[in-house]
């Protein structure tokens, strides 16, 4: 004979309601079932669980010291039927997500925010890279989802376009230029600016555009994150040439926003590991991505337009 969940279930109805008649109540069945259940049940543990006193059952202290690890049992049964519940919903797991570092400040911020006050069961992981090596990260499974700032491919990822707005200037609210509403490449000749990396793929396009109007700019800063170019040109450092979604996390400190008659797209990729866990997570949370996106996307109009 083998262990049943039906007599554990009886063994620990008994000693929650005292007698056999009122587990039988509990348990929806009769009180035989009840009795054949714990008689069983100590012919497979080979020893007396309750000794037999004028018709009732008396716990023995072997049914005490039982008792413990069946109330741990049972409480690993709670656990599967409320992590099962949670599976159903898709209310539980975690989202691992690495975004360039024009991403990485506000935006990651605003969306991680969002999405955990509707889903509060869910963890997120949230790395930094540089877009170069994000692609390689998804490509090697480490992580769901990405988002590159510039246009990648990734064997081992699906890939689409997330956004391409135009690059703008940006400077502190009190610098010459943030009274005008375009400034054109001839306006920044011998400007103190604050430059993206040498290596940095939108950093070699700007340099082209200012190389054939012959327009020389004055270097102050160099930096490969666009991040740091905006709290630079917020503190009076220079102006900068930046993503307007990155602009946008630091507006409250005093950066100026304009718009750049020679910016170009700042182009961006959305990746998503092919060979991971599949879950509607990810699409929940892609979709307060793009969210988050079309959002900071009519903010940075809506502040250039005024």
């Amino acid at each position: 004979m083998r262990l049943t969940f039906k007599m554990v279930e009886c063994f620990k109805t008994v000693m929650a309601v005292g007698t056999v008649t009122a587990a039988a109540e509990v348990l929806c069945t009769s009180q035989p079932a009840v009795s054949r259940s714990i008689n069983q049940l100590e012919t497979v543990v080979g020893i007396r669980l309750f000794d037999r006193v004028k018709g009732r059952l008396v716990p023995t202290a072997h049914a005490h010291a039982l008792l413990a690890d069946v109330d741990k049992a049972f409480r690993g049964l709670d656990y599967l039927e409320r992590a099962g519940a949670s599976l159903k919903s898709f209310q539980n797991g975690n989202i691992s997500v690495v975004c360039a570092p024009a991403f990485s400040h506000g935006f990651i911020a605003d969306v991680a925010a969002s999405f955990l006050s509707k889903h509060n069961d869910v963890s997120l992981t949230i790395d930094t890279q540089m877009s170069w090596s994000i692609s390689e990260l998804i490509d090697e499974q480490k992580f769901d989802l990405g988002i590159a700032a510039y246009e990648v491919t990734s064997h081992g990822a699906t890939c689409e376009p997330f956004c391409a707005p135009r690059e703008v200037c940006v400077m502190s609210s009190d610098h010459p230029m943030a009274n005008r509403s375009i400034i054109d490449p001839g306006d920044l000749e011998g400007v103190s600016s604050i430059f993206l990396s040498d290596r940095d793929p939108y950093r070699r396009r700007l340099d082209r555009v200012f190389e054939a109007a012959g327009i020389r700019r004055h270097l102050v800063i160099e930096t490969p994150n666009t991040s740091t170019a905006c709290a630079m040109a917020a503190r009076g450092c220079g102006i900068a040439v930046v993503n307007p979604l990155t602009a946008l996390d630091y507006i409250e400190q005093g950066l100026a926003m304009r718009r750049f008659s020679a910016g170009e797209s700042f182009h961006s990729t959305l990746l998503r590991a092919k060979h991971r866990p599949t879950s509607p997570l990810i699409e929940m949370f892609v979709a307060e991505l793009k969210s988050a996106r079309d959002n900071g996307l009519a903010r940075a109009e809506a502040y250039l337009s005024a």
